[in-house]
């Protein structure tokens, strides 16, 4: 990887005896003879030669050698972008039946001045469906080159290759260079990317910006998308320090991982030459490469230029509506030469997320590290937020075989490693950027499966090495199995252990039954249910001491807080601003928990439960808060079985009580709602005990504001508020003593008129006690004692409640009811999800008519984790038994 080195003087012999000439005429008029047999002239030759061999010398110094020491600080220019463009496919006949566009269809720019002509391909394939008039696809101005043979491995290390049509353009998409080393069919490793072409399987390596910290089994190279040119790892002799101590972070060569033969650790003995710091090819096998050839500012041409089709495509136009962007040259030379100093002290200063990684990898307590900008992830966070989760290095002697429970790694979390990591990149970071270091989080996942084995086969050797083989791929540390550890994020599919187990393995038959379990979920008695209207596809659920959090929509769930002796009642999280008068808070989310020697607590977070803080902690028992706004000041109102009471989110504050009715100061309350008008007016509503009716307050629920509203004699258990255009609606969802009684269902009132008049809604109404409300759009979902989860349009004239069949998916208690649903939450933010809670764990449903269980703590699906958590190993089971104890052959 070289950059052309310029010339400071490019005079040659024949400039310098011209330009003498040149001299001679204007100073010398009387010196006529210029020819080559002149003394004059051949003392003028002379000179020119010596001058010439100056001029030789001279462009060794400076500027070359500047540009030189570039080279060697692997300094390469920027590569061409390719423009891209939408381009429009639309119908031109009458047939309406699918159209597909294969990848590699060409539009061409209609010609203007320029006789070369700007031409864009698809580097995915579309279809324009049945009926539709168009579609449109994201095109590139390059040219597909597709798995080029760049040549055969050598198996030496520092074996240079290059591509055929440099340069190497970057496009828009995130895979626009791939390079694959052949490997032999069905032996990829679990979770590498690879692709099939002419019979061939090729395992597609990772370019890296340099060779440094990567590992010995990492599977890496760098390449110059200017020259094509593509460079594996070199051979360096890596000795020990002369001290005799052994060197920290991942470039360590002796870091105590277990030796290519397996005999021991490599703390033995020190290299005794050169090592390869990373793979190289195999000798004899191909290397190919995929990429995209052309690119540059010709691309970007304007709007309604896309018009050509240079592939037919029968009964279709093209057009681009807008103008193409992204077009861009080759960096110049003079460019890169004032960029290098800035490359060079890079490497002191955190600017990239590879920047963050690097620095907090140089910590000999710090393994793996993993940065990411904290608004990308949380909605609460504020811009110019960076944080480092960091994995602990565990020496090899501490987990055996890659076996790496969670218990360790967290052994190895050294305080102050992490306060040293985070004060160092706080040095080294950009102006206007913060940043905080954290210890990583971790999902233990145990696998269950049968393995049938061949008759010849010893089942316990090869239980063992399946045993060893799952622990050192599902690692967070790096295995000579995983070099790099399992990713971040990565979920665990039944796909990767079927073919781990099966490919891997020799002797292996075939694997079938494979489950996972993972150590908790919110399977069973979960009492709190709620979705977070900030954060995409975040719910909360409650189940005894932990309230668990899914970051995906209900697929999976993690351990968000533990309250260790109390039990999770309630979780709240601050309303989403639909109106004026509620002020924003992403992030925030209240948990009411009962404690187990009595009394309630209020536990709030304030960063969606990373962090946690004791808000308030009362003696009578808390049955439902709510979150208020007044004077720009936040509270939260918590009703209890002794009255209402208001708490400040300030550190310290004291509840105070808000006497509702002054008749009976300790009456108690099921629940609280606070809402605003469309105005932005504040108000409060409770629902008493004993049948005491439903209270209301249009002045922010301060003392001596409430009034009594009706339904009294009728046991208010649920109030709701549900937002319908500029109309605010209070709902009340009421209890049911009787068992064999269907129930009253609910009442609602349009709040903000002149008199609250309640409206029965209990047509249709089955399962008796109503425990729970929850809106999506104009549908109401109730859940219930005895009836599952019953739905209702609310924007019907003549409303009624609809229950779902027995077979719906919801857990039945006997053939004709359904297990109590405690909780229910639905969301319309990126597709209606409506998930409902109870002793039979969480369940999901898209419509609130079929349901599937969605926490289990064992399934035989998937595992998901969130970007920012890792997946280790938990304790497998796997049985394997021979051919003939399961085939009886």
């Amino acid at each position: 990887m070289t950059l052309p080195v310029p010339h400071l003087d490019d005079r040659g012999f024949l400039d310098l005896v011209t330009e003498a000439r040149e001299r001679i005429r204007q100073s010398c008029p009387g010196w006529t003879d210029l020819s080559a047999h002149d003394p004059g002239m051949a003392l003028v030759e002379a000179f020119a030669h010596l001058t010439e061999v100056m001029i030789y010398r001279l462009n060794q110094l400076p500027e070359k050698a500047y540009v030189s020491f570039l080279n060697l600080l692997g300094v390469a220019r920027h590569a061409p972008s390719a423009a891209w463009a939408d381009v429009r496919f639309s119908r031109t006949g009458a047939d309406a039946g699918p159209v597909r566009i294969p990848a590699g269809t060409r539009v061409a720019a209609a010609r203007g001045a320029d006789p070369r002509p700007v031409v864009f391909v698809t580097t995915e394939p579309a279809v324009l469906s049945a009926g539709e008039a168009a579609v449109t696809v994201r095109m590139h101005h390059c040219e597909p080159v597709e798995a080029e043979l760049l040549g055969t491995g050598s198996g030496q290390p520092g074996q240079v290759l290059r591509a055929a049509r440099p340069p190497l353009a970057h496009t828009a998409e995130p895979l626009d260079l791939l390079l694959g080393v052949e490997v032999p069919a069905g032996s990829v490793e679990l979770g590498a990317a690879a692709r099939e072409h002419d019979g061939r399987t090729f395992e597609i390596w990772r370019p890296v910006d340099s060779f440094a910290g990567v590992g010995p089994q990492a599977k890496v190279y760098r390449v110059d998308r200017c020259s094509g040119t593509v460079t594996f790892a070199p051979a360096l002799e890596l000795r020990p320090p002369a001290d005799g101590t052994a060197p920290t972070g991942d470039t360590a060569p002796n870091d105590g991982a277990p030796t290519a033969d397996g005999s021991g650790s490599a703390d033995d003995a020190a290299p005794a030459g050169p090592v390869t710091v990373a793979a190289v090819p195999p000798a004899g096998r191909q290397v190919r490469l995929w990429y995209r050839a052309g690119g540059g500012p010709a691309g970007n041409v304007a709007p309604g230029t896309l018009t050509s089709l240079r592939d037919p495509l029968p009964g279709v136009r093209v057009d681009n509506p807008a103008a193409a962007a992204g077009g861009r040259e080759m960096e110049s030379l003079e460019s890169v030469l004032l960029r290098g100093p800035y490359e060079f002290f890079a490497q002191q200063r955190a600017v990239t997320a590879r920047d963050f990684e690097v620095l907090a990898t140089g910590s000999g307590a710090v393994a793996r590290a993993r940065a990411f900008t904290r608004s990308a992830v949380y909605s609460f966070a504020r811009p110019g937020e960076v944080e480092v989760v960091l994995v602990p290095y565990v020496p090899p002697s501490e987990r055996p075989g890659g076996r790496l429970p969670v218990t360790v790694l967290r052994d190895h979390e050294i305080a102050e490693a992490r306060r040293r990591v985070e004060a160092d990149l706080d040095r080294r970071r950009a102006l206007g950027t913060s940043c905080r270091a954290s210890w990583a989080r971790y999902k233990a996942v145990s696998i269950r499966a049968r393995v049938v084995v061949r008759r010849e086969e010893d089942a316990d050797a090869v239980r063992r090495r399946i045993h060893d083989r799952l622990h050192q791929t599902l690692s967070p540390l790096p295995t000579a199995l995983n070099p790099t550890g399992w990713a971040f994020g990565e979920p665990l599919r039944a796909s990767n252990v079927y073919r781990l187990l099966e490919h891997a393995e020799p002797g292996v038959r075939y694997v079938e039954s494979v489950r996972f379990v993972v150590d908790e979920a919110p399977d069973a008695e979960v009492r709190a249910l709620a979705v977070d209207p900030y954060q995409p596809r975040t719910w909360y659920a409650g189940r005894g001491p932990v309230l668990f959090r899914s970051t995906n929509a209900g697929a999976g769930w993690e351990s968000a807080g533990r309250f260790d002796g109390e039990s999770v009642l309630r979780v709240v999280p601050a309303p989403a601003p639909v109106r004026p008068g509620i002020v924003p808070r992403p992030g925030a989310v209240a948990v009411v928990t009962l404690r187990a020697a009595g009394g309630s607590r209020v536990h709030l977070s304030t960063d969606l439960g990373e962090t946690w803080s004791l808000l308030a902690d009362l003696d009578s028992r808390i049955s439902d808060l709510a979150w208020i706004d007044r004077d720009g000041a936040g509270a939260l109102l918590v009703a209890t079985d002794t009255g209402l009471y208001e708490v400040s989110l300030l550190p310290g504050a004291v509840p105070l009580q808000i006497l509702v009715d002054p008749a009976d100061a300790d009456r108690g309350f099921y629940a609280v709602r606070a809402f605003v008008s469309e105005r932005g007016a504040p108000g409060v509503a409770v629902a008493a005990q004993a049948g005491f009716g439903v209270y209301l307050s249009t002045a922010g629920g301060r003392p001596g504001t409430f009034a009594h509203v009706g339904l009294a004699n009728v046991d208010n258990r649920v109030l709701a508020v549900q937002y319908d255009g500029p109309a605010t609606l209070l709902w009340s969802g009421a209890g049911e003593p009787d068992p064999k009684k269907p129930g009253q269902g609910c009442h609602r009132t349009r709040l903000f008129e002149s008199d609250v008049k309640w409206q029965s809604v209990q047509g249709g109404w089955i399962g008796g006690t109503c425990r729970d409300l929850a809106f999506a759009g104009p549908v109401a979902l109730a859940a219930t004692q005895s009836g599952g989860v019953l739905r209702l349009d609310t924007l019907a004239a003549q409303p009624q409640w609809s229950s779902v069949s027995v077979n719906c998916g919801l857990p039945l208690r006997d053939r004709t009811r359904f297990v109590p649903v405690d909780a229910v939450a639905a969301t319309d933010a990126g597709g209606r999800l409506v998930l409902a809670a109870g002793e039979r764990g969480v369940h999901r449903s898209v419509d609130g008519v079929d349901w599937t269980a969605s926490a289990n703590q064992a399934t035989a699906d998937v595992v998901t984790v969130p970007d920012t958590w890792l997946l280790c190993s938990g304790e497998h089971d796997i049985e394997v038994v021979r051919q003939d104890a399961s085939s009886g052959d």
